[in-house]
């Protein structure tokens, strides 16, 4: 997407970034996810909002991610494990690795994310992205898209993570 009345094509402020559904609602068990995204020719950057009660089927992408926690808090899960992830958190999803996240909180979680290559090869996600590149260049990079197994068995990786984390909680109050 091009923002009219910019000083130079590599520099946007976020709030002329459109937001998008990041996640379209066939692919959450709840709650909802929308972002702001721009990008380069490497890789991509979204500011990704994700409500209450947000939580994700499992996924993966051809990009490895870096994700810094600004706001609230989520459990990330990662494979066959996962972790609760929290403001000033830092966080990395290997490339083509299984993953979800839940956002157990009654506040959103918000995330400055970094996908290498661009994670904007979803459907309608590069409408609203915004490239940070020179005129024309935007039609030579090359948009990830993310792929969506269902085979994956998320009920005894959350059960396992989330009982731990109750478990580890409870022995702190003890301590």
């Amino acid at each position: 997407m091009t923002v009219t009345g910019r000083a130079s094509p590599l520099c946007v402020r976020l709030s002329d970034i459109p937001e998008t559904v990041l996640v379209p609602a066939k692919y959450l068990s709840g709650g909802s996810i929308g972002a702001q995204i721009a990008y380069g020719s490497d890789m991509s950057l979204l500011v990704a909002t994700r409500q209450p009660g947000y939580h994700s089927r499992p996924h993966t992408h051809d990009a490895e991610q870096l994700n810094y926690v600004l706001q609230g808090e989520l459990y990330v899960f990662v494979g066959d494990d996962g972790f609760l992830a929290r403001k000033g958190d830092v966080f990395r999803v290997p490339r083509n690795a299984v993953h979800w996240s839940l956002v157990k909180g009654t506040g959103p979680c918000v995330l400055l994310e970094t996908h290498a290559p661009p994670l904007v090869g979803d459907p309608g996600v590069v409408d609203t992205a915004v490239a940070l590149v020179e005129d024309g260049a935007a039609l030579s990079v090359t948009a990830i898209g993310s792929e969506w197994p269902s085979t994956h068995d998320t009920a005894s990786v959350e059960e396992r993570v989330l009982a731990r984390d109750r478990a580890a909680a409870g022995s702190e109050v003890l301590s």
